[in-house]
């Protein structure tokens, strides 16, 4: 344990030159091992601090986060990814002893306050080493300040017009932009072993998955998930359209797992093929379950974990995610064919392909009344009736009763009245004109690690690249799949940790990549190192 605490501390500075031999596999998992379970106790203990005083828990929140980011700085992103996918576990023993679900709200933003104390810290430092950070990491820093400024600017005025929905907007629209900021710094100082990572974190999440699937009475009894699920599902129990289904099929809700079955993936296409009960992971959310799970498999992937990717599948398959399944399978082929044919045709090929898989779906859901394609031409409606945008917090799952929502109504007028079930729509309703903006930010981050990809062959970038297009062109459909902290969130903290490794280790011919992406790169192949975060 000592040369475990040993190896984390730092001052925040470039490492020196590590041994020739470096760290060994052994010490790396021990090193990793205890940043995780620093990162349960940091999960876990502002939760149960909480029923002595928010203010208290708060308190202790931001306090762990600044120590974490001052002293272990090389552990923040594995702090992180454990914080977003087991806070919810946390949450769901304390659920026992609340009385509504709205007593849970405060439990479930202490990642997000973890987040705040690290960047307020990050942030500090790179200010303060901005002389000495390298053209690059400045470059990446400064653009994306831009787009957090931009929702900000957004965020006030909607304070006036719903002070809630504003303020889960604004965690929802910035939080993959911070973490990437957070990750792309400390991946330019550090060594991340993401391999290592990878496996004990995707292990974990595949072994409670199992654990769930098989054993799922069990699994809600050690979770106390009865009781979390009976306070989520109480309004979903009394809406309209629960009643109105209950009325026309004559099925009576009895336990949670009743409101957990649907048709396999979820689509009823496969009606026919039975129900199965979806699971949820310990974040208890099937939908950011199957992005976690499908972004770890990507990278299992790309790191040769093909093992780990076929126990993954099957539990992709019973969550019902189809969008985590297009993610995990369209990301893998992607850098397969860019592995093959590094050229820019295959990028724009990729992005043809996703466009046609676009089409297709918005056609099938405009002929079955599809909520999520209905929610799209809301947003896109509401943003031609206002360019400049409504504010945050107008429109959006989480800015209305979602439960309330009278969906057959929209079935029938052909498009919903404000922007749901999309991102890219409530994006577009919400921040109008400067919504695009904020999409340029991210597909000039991917068209970025292209280049970078084409320039040194490494896989991690192509896969860097694959993740935010299709998270984007997910996006259209699902509003889950650009402000789920575990979709893109995770996937720029991922892509962050990945520039960071080749600023890092290859900084003398990164730097003339700094420049405009306009500007050629240079004809000169160089042979460099098959690195990774």
């Amino acid at each position: 344990m000592s040369h475990s605490v040993t190896h984390l501390r730092d001052s925040g500075q470039r490492p020196r030159r590590m041994a020739a031999t470096g760290p060994t596999a052994l010490g790396i998992l021990q090193d990793q091992g205890f940043i995780v379970l620093l990162a349960l106790v940091m999960t876990g203990l502002p939760v149960a601090l909480n029923f002595l005083g928010q203010n208290l828990a708060v308190g202790i929140c931001l306090t762990l986060a600044i120590v974490v980011a001052l002293r272990f700085e090389r552990a923040v992103p594995t702090v992180l990814i454990v914080c977003y996918i087991f806070q919810t576990t946390f949450v769901s023993y304390a659920s026992a002893y609340v009385a509504d679900v709205r007593s849970l709200d405060p439990m479930k933003s202490y990642n997000f306050v973890t987040t705040v104390g690290v960047w307020i810290v990050l942030a500090v430092r790179f200010v303060h080493l901005f002389g000495t950070t390298s053209p690059f990491v400045r470059r990446l820093t400064l653009w994306s300040a831009v787009a957090l400024a931009v929702a900000v600017c957004y965020y006030v005025p909607g304070l006036l017009y719903d002070a809630r929905g504003a303020t889960i907007y604004l965690r929802n629209i910035v939080l993959p932009l911070m973490l990437f900021q957070i990750c792309v710094n400390v991946g330019s100082r550090h060594p991340f072993h993401l391999d290592t990572v990878v496996v004990l974190i995707l292990t974990t999440l595949l072994a409670c998955g199992y654990f769930e699937l098989f054993f799922i009475e069990r699994w809600l009894d050690l979770t106390h998930g009865w009781s979390y699920l009976d306070l989520g599902f109480a309004d979903r129990r009394a809406s309209p359209m629960t009643v109105r289904e209950a009325k026309e099929t004559g099925a009576v809700v009895g336990t949670a797992l009743d409101l957990l079955k649907t048709n396999l993936l979820n689509s009823n296409l496969l009606g026919d093929l039975g129900t199965v009960t979806r699971i949820q992971g310990p974040n208890f959310h099937p939908i950011s379950y199957g992005y976690v799970l499908s972004t770890m498999a990507a990278l299992a992937a790309v790191q040769g974990y093909w093992l780990l990717i076929a126990a993954a599948v099957p539990l992709m398959i019973v969550v019902g995610a189809k969008g985590a399944i297009v993610l995990l399978v369209a990301s893998v082929a992607f850098v397969a064919a860019a592995r093959v044919s590094p050229s820019p045709a295959t990028l724009w090929a990729f992005v043809g392909i996703m466009s046609v898989y676009a089409v297709l779906v918005f056609r099938s859901g405009i002929a079955a009344g599809d909520y999520h394609v209905l929610g799209l031409l809301g947003g896109l409606s509401g943003f031609v009736g206002n360019p400049l945008g409504h504010t945050l917090g107008q429109g959006g799952n989480l800015s209305v009763a979602f439960a309330e929502i009278d969906f057959q109504k929209y079935q029938k007028a052909g498009q919903s009245d404000l922007a749901v079930e999309s991102a890219i729509g409530v994006l577009l309703y919400q921040m109008g004109v400067c919504g695009f903006g904020l999409l340029a930010v991210y597909g000039w981050i991917s068209a970025l690690c292209w280049r970078l990809f084409r320039h040194f062959r490494l896989p991690s970038l192509a896969l860097a690249t694959a993740l935010i297009v299709v998270t984007l062109f997910n996006g259209l459909f699902q509003e889950e799949a650009m402000f789920a902290p575990l979709a893109l969130g995770l996937v720029m903290l991922v892509v962050g940790l990945t520039l960071g490794a080749v600023d890092r280790r290859i900084a003398p011919l990164v730097a003339p990549l700094s420049t405009p992406l306009s500007r050629p790169l240079s004809d000169r192949r160089r042979s460099a190192p098959a690195v990774g975060p």
